[in-house]
């Protein structure tokens, strides 16, 4: 049944990550230039447009994974055992992508002071919303998997009866 809250859940998971391609991870301001992290690359800002300076496509890649496994999950609601363990390694893969996500912040950072700030000025580092999506994407993630028990419990309990 996909009308279950664990789907809803697991659909917010993917609305998150999606939501992910539209916003930044952070920005970085020195000041004679503006930097963006994103999901899709780490750009300079300029009157003329973005530059894309290093692109994520291992991000980007990751992030892509995670949304097709959950619509996965969503779509296997069938057999709860199996949506249990798929949604319990689906954590492992959202917690990868924060990793990597941190990574791909501590590069740019680290590539923005090794090319551009040669004078020393401070950079100014502003987090995005981008930043708090896959958390919260690990907080639903754990409300499905509380969904899925409820429900193997309560069918569990029917049978019981039986």
């Amino acid at each position: 049944m996909i009308q279950r809250v664990q789907s809803v859940f697991l659909f917010l998971i993917v609305i998150c990550q999606g939501f992910l391609f539209a916003t930044a991870l952070a920005t970085f301001s020195s000041y004679e230039a503006s930097f963006n992290l994103s999901l899709l690359g780490f750009y300079k800002l300029s009157s003329a447009g973005q530059e894309l300076l290093i692109n994520s496509y291992a991000l980007m890649a990751v992030n892509i994974v995670v949304m097709l496994f959950t619509l996965f999950i969503i779509f296997s609601f069938k057999n709860r055992k199996k949506q249990l363990r798929l949604a319990a390694f689906n954590i492992l893969l959202i917690c990868g992508f924060v990793v990597l996500m941190f990574y791909s912040f501590d590069n740019a950072k680290s590539f923005l002071d090794r090319s551009f700030n040669t004078q020393g000025a401070e950079i100014s580092t502003t987090y995005g919303i981008g930043m708090i999506l896959p958390l919260l994407s690990l907080i639903f993630n754990y409300l499905a998997i509380k969904g899925i028990r409820k429900d193997e419990e309560l069918v569990k309990s029917a049978d019981r009866i039986r």
